[in-house]
């Protein structure tokens, strides 16, 4: 938003476009041929679709591919919180990272987890990273405003 504005969102609203809570059905329709485009984060679906035959490219567009972290971290009142400590260790382990990028075809930060051959390097793609902190502060105007260009 901050880098395209509510314009942007105001156009795209005049396209009637389709708005859905699942992440995984997106690409499911438009592998299936039954959508011509997707908007969404789920670029590592659409790359599994691809590899496994569909008809689908994934475009990461000159503007700006939004950065989606996927946060993960230890509860405070977890029962096993050392066992918990040494699964968060391992999650950011060569090993795992790579597997995320490998079977889940999943993006890494991770210096050593390399891209499987074919897909597009996250080194040539322009991320728009997301300002956290100004996004809390705002986040019931942005919901209300993004309701009311939308009509969700």
């Amino acid at each position: 938003m901050r880098a395209l504005g509510w314009s942007y969102f105001e156009k795209l609203a005049q396209q009637n476009v389709t708005q859905v809570l699942s992440a995984s059905e997106p690409p499911k329709k438009l592998a299936r041929g039954e959508s011509a485009v997707q908007a969404d984060g789920a670029g590592a679906d659409l790359m599994l679709a691809k590899e496994a035959g569909a008809p689908v490219e994934v475009v990461h567009p000159s503007e700006g591919t939004p950065l989606i972290a996927a946060p993960s971290a230890v509860f405070k009142s977890a029962p096993h919180p050392n066992a918990a400590r040494l699964f968060q260790s391992y999650l950011f382990s060569r090993e795992a990272q790579q597997a995320l990028v490998d079977i889940y075809a999943l993006r890494s930060f991770h210096a050593q987890a390399k891209e499987k051959a074919g897909r597009t390097p996250m080194s040539t793609i322009k991320m728009m990273k997301p300002d956290s902190v100004a996004m809390e502060a705002q986040r019931e105007e942005i919901k209300a405003r993004y309701g009311q260009i939308f009509g969700t």
